[in-house]
């Protein structure tokens, strides 16, 4: 009986030292092994998250001189001034190489952007929808806008943004004067046409001849 007691005593006794062992000795190297792996794997994925933004940057980096040309070609059709001069200048040769000829140009003052209606009231709607009435927590519900909404960008306002009336008028023939009008809306300064109109030049001796006149808007944005 003695021997049973002694026996079990002993077992006892071995198995309080062994977990206090793994307490005090293989528990603490688990749970730093265990944290270990927590902080690898989180190692890891930051790993990839910059692995990805470097692929992107590279990415961008091989598109970076069309970028640049495109960005340079902008910079012409919308400056950051009128440079009225040049742009005369430009028109100059725009006619010769057509077959016309200029008999006169007016050039306007600035005049500042407007942001168009459809746009206004959509972004009042927005920001009604946003803002909760005093007497509500609520936020309102903004009516769907009626009809198309135009396009707008926050960027262009009427601070930086202004459109300047040009009015060329032309002396040649119909295609000739065609000719012109296509290329005041595909040069590099973008020319919108607002209004076109041509009568048969009677003192010419060549019974095509018309003299038109074309006005338009060249644009400028002003660099902030």
């Amino acid at each position: 009986m003695n021997n049973r007691i002694w026996t079990i005593g002993s077992l006892t006794l071995i198995i309080v030292l062994i977990a206090g062992g793994w307490v005090l000795g293989a528990q603490p190297f688990v749970t730093a092994a265990t944290a270990a792996d927590v902080e690898r794997a989180n190692l890891e994925q930051q790993n990839a998250v910059h692995q990805a933004s470097i692929a992107a940057l590279a990415q961008e980096n091989e598109n970076l001189a069309s970028v640049q040309a495109e960005y340079a070609a902008l910079q012409k059709s919308i400056p950051s001034t009128t440079d009225s001069s040049a742009y005369i200048k430009g028109l100059d040769a725009l006619a010769a190489d057509a077959g016309v000829q200029i008999s006169g140009i007016t050039v306007g003052s600035p005049t500042a952007y407007t942001v168009p209606a459809s746009a206004a009231q959509a972004a009042a709607a927005a920001a009604a929808a946003t803002s909760p009435t005093p007497t509500s927590t609520e936020a309102p519900v903004a009516p769907a806008p009626v009809g198309s909404v135009a396009v707008t960008s926050p960027l262009i306002t009427p601070e930086n943004f202004v459109g300047v009336q040009v009015g060329v008028t032309v002396l040649g023939s119909y295609d000739s004067v065609l000719s012109f009008m296509n290329g005041l809306q595909t040069g590099q300064r973008l020319f919108l046409v607002t209004k076109f109109t041509s009568t048969r030049n009677a003192d010419a001796g060549d019974s095509d001849a018309v003299s038109a006149q074309i006005d338009g808007l060249i644009y400028v944005l002003k660099k902030s």
